[in-house]
């Protein structure tokens, strides 16, 4: 659920009762397609997997990072 945007604020600032925001990137259109098709089976959002997906790589990213110092 979103909430309204404050007076003066761009429609893009709209945050969601969960604290999530909205991050626009450009993705593949056949990788958008099989992620669509794939989160149903799953019975999951896509935002849900694309979050977890990159939570994963940025912890990874810092275990090398934490690993070469």
């Amino acid at each position: 659920m979103l909430r309204s945007p404050k007076r003066g604020s761009k429609p893009a600032d709209r945050v969601r009762a969960d604290g999530r925001r909205s991050h626009p990137v450009c993705l593949d259109a056949q990788l958008i397609k099989n992620l669509k098709k794939a989160a149903p089976d799953d019975e999951r959002n896509a935002y849900e997997i694309v979050e977890e997906a990159t939570r994963a790589w940025l912890a990874k990213r810092a275990r090398k990072r934490q690993a070469t110092r």
